[in-house]
């Protein structure tokens, strides 16, 4: 009985005092890696995890996608390269804010509809590296794809480190789009 109370007073105490100092407790990050790496291969494969960026950082931030998307065309076969082009168009239309362009890759509307969370006028993105493209056997044509990068919330002036898993699957009429983000 004695541990649960002093456990909550001791979490309402680390919270008062986060709130106090302006900062936020850091995140703890599982990690479990099931992606095949490429050449920027990292073992992590969490979403995001908060940077605990500096004001000098968040002036700095640029958005940019210099993913070298020409490098990641020589671990994939002919048929497949068509994926990076869908990927390469959105990530772009999230550093360049264009909406119209963010949800053009999607499978369909409903989908496109649930991943709005990722864009937003209030984010800015640097895209930097793929970390790894892996092929899924039980789905004919799907390519799991995670680009590592950063994200300037500028509602709350913070900058957090990205990873997100994109789903691409080429469909009958042999076009590839956007089946999740993750």
């Amino acid at each position: 009985m004695i541990k649960p109370i002093v456990m909550t007073t001791l979490l309402a105490s680390l919270i008062f005092l986060a709130a106090c100092s302006g900062e936020s407790l850091p995140k703890v990050e599982p990690t479990s890696s099931t992606n095949t790496p490429t050449r920027n291969a990292s073992p992590n494969t969490t979403k995001s995890q908060d940077t605990g960026a500096t004001p000098s950082s968040i002036t700095n931030f640029k958005a940019d996608l210099t993913i070298d998307l020409e490098s990641a065309k020589d671990l994939l076969k002919e048929y497949e390269r068509p994926a990076l082009d869908v990927l390469e168009k959105n990530l772009t239309a999230l550093v360049q804010h264009d909406y119209k362009l963010y949800r053009f890759g999607f499978v369909n509307d409903r989908l496109a509809d649930a991943m709005d969370v990722y864009y937003g006028e209030q984010f800015q993105y640097i895209f930097s590296s793929i970390e790894g493209i892996e092929k899924k056997a039980s789905n004919y044509n799907q390519l799991h794809i995670t680009v590592l990068g950063e994200r300037l919330d500028t509602t709350t002036d913070s900058v957090e480190k990205v990873k997100m898993m994109y789903v691409i699957r080429q469909n009958k009429q042999g076009d590839w789009d956007i089946y999740t983000i993750d």
